[in-house]
């Protein structure tokens, strides 16, 4: 009966195919091979984008069989997956050119604090360098001229770790600095009033460009 289950969920997804039904950003979460959705098999993500939509949408295990997957927002370039309970993975096709097409990819995991990886790859899924596209924040991009250096200095010796979420929104990368996941009680407080809510990138044929 399995055996049955998995060849009908392949016919399926073939016959979806035969249709046209998977372009633009579903196109390249099928065909993806850099190992960032190495724990979905091919067949599974066929499922996962035939249920999208539906009003019984429902989660489907992963190949570990104890996580489950399902896509969160599926647009034409712009697809935002769980593919576990801690990790959430965003997909955005960047056009450089009318030939050129960059994917960039997003993985954030809550381990409890959130984290973000940002990479980019080329449509034959070739990892490229990134800083052919963005300068990558980091937690000093977040403090604000206006902190004294001696706050500046017990602020950043205070940090286990630098934790930054990163997100698209539309045409925008948004990245925030999760810092006070880091504090207790009141501490934060002394800090907060010099550090930027946000960083906001404005993203133009592939480049991006800090707001």
């Amino acid at each position: 009966m399995k055996k049955l289950n998995v060849i009908i969920v392949v016919v399926m997804a073939l016959a979806a195919l035969d249709a046209g039904a998977y372009e633009g950003v579903s196109k390249y979460f099928v065909e993806e091979n850099a190992d960032i959705f190495n724990s979905i098999a091919v067949a599974t993500r066929y499922e996962l984008i035939n249920n999208y939509g539906r009003v019984d949408q429902t989660e489907i295990l992963n190949d570990l069989g104890t996580e489950e997957s399902r896509v969160l927002v599926l647009e034409d370039e712009y697809m935002k997956i769980a593919t576990s309970s801690a990790q959430t993975v965003e997909l955005k096709l960047l056009h450089k050119s009318k030939r050129d097409t960059v994917i960039a990819v997003i993985e954030t995991v809550a381990t409890p604090y959130k984290d973000s990886r940002l990479t980019f790859y080329d449509s034959k899924w070739h990892e490229l360098d990134a800083s052919r596209f963005i300068k990558m924040p980091t937690f000093d991009d977040f403090i604000l001229p206006s902190m004294p250096k001696n706050l500046r200095n017990d602020f950043v010796n205070s940090l286990m770790m630098t934790m930054i979420e990163l997100r698209f929104e539309g045409d925008t990368l948004v990245a925030e600095f999760r810092a006070n996941d880091f504090f207790m009680g009141d501490d934060f407080n002394t800090f907060q009033p010099y550090l930027a809510k946000k960083v906001v990138y404005i993203i133009n044929k592939g480049t991006f460009k800090k707001k």
